[in-house]
């Protein structure tokens, strides 16, 4: 192997590395941390709910989640489970049923969700039933 093409292999590997550390400390925000979040409050979203004094949500399976952030340090040591929103949307549920919504969340900008449950069991029910 030529003198000029090694030379240009350890330049590209140098760049390469520069590269990354650039990625991983000014787009990312700096080094990267995790944070459990206990009990953050899952809300109930959709038509269901003004509907009228008929139907009412009877059983939420859990009315909190825990879950497992991932960010930029700086951000993730201001992080609280107020700054977290979890919902369930139950439009276009009907009531007589359970069933099983995907848990959405709502998360400051760079974060995100490494661990947490995806499913509630909700069950819809007519009041006057």
């Amino acid at each position: 192997m030529s003198h000029k093409k090694l030379g240009m292999r350890i330049s590209s590997l140098i760049l390469a590395i520069v590269v990354w550390f650039y990625i991983n400390s000014v787009l990312r925000g700096g080094p990267q941390a995790y944070k459990d979040l206990k009990d953050v409050e899952i809300q109930l979203m959709g038509e269901q709910l003004f509907l009228g004094k008929n139907v009412v949500v009877v059983d939420l399976e859990r009315r909190t989640i825990d879950l497992r952030v991932k960010g930029p340090s700086k951000v993730i040591e201001q992080l609280t489970r107020m700054d977290v929103t979890a919902y369930v949307n139950i439009s276009g549920l009907r009531p007589g049923r359970t069933y099983s919504p995907v848990v959405n969340f709502i998360l400051p900008p760079n974060i995100e969700i490494i661990g947490a449950p995806t499913l509630v069991r909700v069950e819809i029910k007519d009041k006057n039933l």
